[in-house]
């Protein structure tokens, strides 16, 4: 990970490069602040470059001023095209050039900001995503590459910005930097090395002499308990449930907020087995859980002034003669009792489990996050989470949050006729849904399980939680969607509580 670091004079030795981005009739540099006479050469250097901003175009000359060795123009198109995405792209390719020119101290300018973030936070957004953009999976490489990796990026300011504010940021995007890499991290990380017992382990450990207790139930526990959908899913498998419980709690708690987040480190779909052409992918499953620890991480270093309790089911759902079997019957903590139609179906019966438990802590809001469901992918693709709520404010807020984060959402109905679809004849309900109105009827089935009088979302992150190939200007993997989104969430209700 590059150092972010503020530029506002002249180093002892140049850098190597300037990365400028560049839009379609605006001059770049009318906004940035320069030390000395580097604005004005840089200016007549750019001018008789020909820059014209065009998306993609690239154009690099020798620096006319001593602050740089080269000044790179990267092209972005008409600023009002310009979007989270894109910026993406344009730091993720300035990162990799110049770690491929073997650049190790360089400058970037960002002088348009994303028109799809709320203008107030737009500057904290870019620095986040530059803070990000060198993000790379090499655990378990052999030998990683850091011939190619950039050491620092210093930060050009913007008019009006002052060296106390852009620390605040650079302070804020470093943090988001390293939560958002946890959950990336562990979504990266294969079922034989994150088992639901290490990932258990290493949450509990994490909080360590921490304001959060953390409390690993096993399988004792669960059953105790009466957490008979977390027990069923996992029973497949030689890797034992676990249940993860994070508890925080202020002297004088404001609100009771519980974060829930599903946790199957490895989902093979159980009897119902999954097509074997993408199952490597589904050791990103615990994406949610990924998102839960890493938000409960920032809890622990804020203290806000709340109740909050992060709640983490972690299973493996494998095929085997103890697996979960469909048509089997299981009755629920909270007494309905549910026909497993379709063993891959395993996400929202450990969550279920997880929201009814959350009763016990008498919260104001439930918020839950899962790499749900396939069909949640098809409707919104990897621009968007889908969202379901039983109330408006909340989904609203989550709607605002997310365009102003960078982490959008999308509210989908939540229709009580989705209910039907869910019939047994032998059950309460049953699990799943069939294919026809599967992605409102799964968010149906978890809304069952949701104490009573209680604010509650759902979000099914299956299409934003990790990218096959290259996409939106995030490498393959694991992209730790819905961290952002949740300390934003959490900071608000704190604030207007």
């Amino acid at each position: 990970m590059a150092d972010l670091v503020q530029f506002w004079k002249a180093p002892e030795d140049p850098l190597d490069c300037l990365y400028l981005a560049t839009a379609e009739g605006r001059n770049p540099l009318e906004s940035l602040v320069l030390p000395g006479t580097a604005l004005k050469s840089i200016g007549h250097a750019v001018s008789e470059l020909g820059v014209r901003g065009l998306d993609g175009e690239v154009l690099v000359t020798a620096s006319p001023s001593r602050e740089f060795r080269r000044v790179a123009c990267f092209g972005i198109g008409k600023a009002e095209d310009f979007t989270v995405h894109s910026l993406r792209k344009f730091l993720r390719w300035v990162l990799e050039q110049a770690g491929r020119n073997r650049e190790y101290q360089i400058a970037v300018a960002l002088p348009v900001a994303p028109r799809d973030v709320d203008p107030e936070e737009a500057r904290t957004v870019e620095l986040a995503e530059l803070a990000l953009a060198d993000y790379r999976f090499d655990r378990f490489r052999s030998r990683p590459d850091e011939s190619t990796k950039v050491d620092g990026v210093h930060v050009v300011p913007l008019k009006g910005e002052d060296e106390k504010g852009l620390r605040i940021r650079l302070e804020r995007a470093r943090r988001v930097d390293t939560l958002v890499r946890l959950a990336r991290d562990w979504g990266n990380r294969p079922g034989n090395d994150l088992t639901p017992e290490r990932f258990a382990e290493e949450a509990s450990a994490m909080f360590a002499g921490s304001p959060v207790r953390a409390t690993v139930m096993g399988r004792k526990e669960l059953e105790k308990d009466g957490l008979r959908g977390i027990v069923a899913v996992g029973q497949g498998s030689v890797q034992e449930p676990r249940m993860v419980k994070l508890e925080y709690r202020a002297k004088k708690p404001r609100a009771s907020v519980v974060l829930a987040g599903k946790g199957v480190t490895f989902d093979a779909g159980g009897i119902s087995l999954k097509p074997a052409a993408e199952m490597a992918e589904m050791k990103h499953d615990m994406a949610g859980a990924a998102a839960v620890v890493a938000a409960m991480r920032a809890v622990a270093e804020d203290e806000p002034p709340l109740k909050v309790v992060g709640l983490v089911p972690l299973v493996e759902n494998l095929p085997s003669g103890t697996a979960v079997k469909p048509g089997d019957i299981l009755t629920m903590s909270n007494g309905t009792t549910v026909e497993v139609d379709n063993t891959d179906a395993e996400g929202r019966l450990i969550l279920a489990d997880a929201l009814a438990y959350s009763a016990r802590f008498h919260p104001d809001i439930v918020v839950d996050l899962a790499t749900l469901t396939g069909a949640c992918k098809i409707a919104l693709g990897s621009e968007m989470a889908g969202l379901f709520a039983n109330d408006d404010s909340l989904a609203q807020q989550l709607e605002r949050l997310g365009h102003r984060t960078g982490e959008r959402v999308w509210r989908m109905p939540l229709l009580p006729e989705y209910r039907d679809l869910l019939r047994s004849e032998w059950a309460d309900i049953k699990n799943s849904a069939g294919k026809w109105g599967s992605l409102p009827a799964s968010a149906a089935f978890l809304e069952r399980f949701v104490p009573d009088k209680v604010r509650w979302a759902h979000l099914d992150i299956a299409g934003v939680a990790y990218v096959q190939r290259s996409r939106n200007g995030l490498r393959p993997g694991a992209t730790g969607f819905g961290v952002r989104l949740l300390m934003a969430l959490l900071d608000e209700v704190a604030e207007k509580a």
